[in-house]
């Protein structure tokens, strides 16, 4: 059986400890994949890979798209399998009840990755992007505390999430992690709550890991053995 790989761009330590600059083109990343999420070079906005296209969700409230020249900093992308049966859940009241929900199907094999590509009509979003930073770079802590939210009431798109397991601490996010893309593409970002009546999905599950390291002269100087799990979790809630 072909498995189509799960292809990340650096490491969340990495991002953490500050290091935004370019790990792979957006070209280049999306050379196997079109589906995902991530951030771009220095930072700059929030990114889902929805359909081959790169969109980036900025700190001001709007969303444009990615050049194939662009950057990427870091980010969790896969070829995804649309011929897969379609799921729904109801009562999605909020971001912990739709991890609850989808417990079940992941609850199996909690040792390999997923991403799940999901539309709802949404009663709420609550979304946050970075600004965009200058080197020398904060730390991703830093960067986060200027973050701006957005709250959006009746709106329509996507959920692009991937799972990652527990063991990749520091590598990427274990458990789930949301970004949302609305229908008309004109809002998006990191997703800090949610609530909705009812939400389909696809899911696949992803048994092969490909982790591309960036290049940058910093990158070589960093300690990723640090633990940062308190910090990035306060970071990513």
């Amino acid at each position: 059986v072909f498995m189509k790989p799960l292809i990340q761009a650096s490491t969340l330590n990495a991002l953490m400890l500050g290091n935004f600059d370019q790990t792979i083109s957006v070209k280049e990343f999306l050379h196997h994949a079109d589906t995902g999420i991530g951030t771009y070079t220095g930072l700059d906005g929030e990114a889902i890979f929805e359909d081959g296209v790169a969109y980036r969700a900025t700190a001001e409230g709007t969303v444009s798209q990615m050049k194939p020249e662009d950057g990427v900093a870091f980010g969790t992308v896969v070829a995804f399998d649309s011929n897969v049966p379609s799921h729904t859940l109801f009562g999605v009241n909020s971001l912990d009840e739709l991890r609850h929900q989808l417990e079940p199907y992941v609850q199996e094999n909690k040792n390999i990755f997923y991403m799940i590509k999901g539309q709802a009509e949404f009663n709420t979003m609550h979304v946050r992007s970075c600004f965009a930073c200058q080197k020398p770079y904060p730390t991703l802590s830093e960067a986060a505390s200027k973050q701006r939210e957005f709250h959006y009431d009746h709106v329509s798109g996507s959920l692009i999430a991937v799972y990652c397991p527990a063991y990749v601490e520091g590598i990427n996010l274990p458990g789930w992690h949301f970004h949302f893309l609305s229908g008309d593409k004109s809002k998006g970002g990191h997703v800090l709550g949610l609530s909705a009546d009812h939400f389909t999905f696809q899911i696949n599950p992803i048994s092969e890991f490909s982790l591309l390291l960036p290049s940058n002269p910093e990158f070589s100087k960093l300690n990723l053995c640090e633990d940062l799990s308190a910090k990035t979790a306060a970071v990513e809630g």
